[in-house]
C-alpha cells in the first residue's frame, strides 16, 4: 500500500497538477497584494495632502489690471451652398470582356 501511495505523489501527472495549483495560487497572492499595495500608497498620499498646510497663493491678476490691449476680431466666413438645377445623366462604366 505504501508503494502506491508513493508511485501516485510521484507521478508525473499529478507533479504537474501540483504544480499548476501552486503557481495559481502564487500568482492570486502577488495579484492582490499588489493591487492592496497600490491602494495603500494612494491613500497615504491623499492623507499626507491633507495635512500639508496650503501657502498662501498668489492673488493673480485680474483682465481689468492687466494691461490693455486691442480687442482680437476674428473673421469667420460661412460656406454657401450651391444648388444644383439638375442631375446630368448617369455615366456609363463598360468593362472589358476577355473575348
Amino acid at each position: 500500500m505504501n508503494t502506491f501511495l508513493n508511485h501516485l505523489l510521484l507521478s508525473m501527472p499529478l507533479q504537474g497538477l501540483l504544480w499548476s495549483i501552486l503557481l495559481f495560487a502564487l500568482c492570486l497572492f502577488g495579484v492582490h497584494f499588489t493591487i492592496l499595495a497600490q491602494l495603500g500608497m494612494e491613500y497615504r498620499a491623499q492623507q499626507k495632502q491633507k495635512n500639508v498646510p496650503k501657502k498662501e497663493e498668489k492673488e493673480k491678476p485680474t483682465p481689468a489690471e492687466k494691461p490693455s490691449q486691442e480687442p482680437i476680431y476674428y473673421i469667420v466666413e460661412r460656406k454657401q451652398r450651391r444648388s444644383k438645377p439638375s442631375y446630368g445623366e448617369p455615366k456609363e462604366i463598360r468593362f472589358k470582356s476577355a473575348e
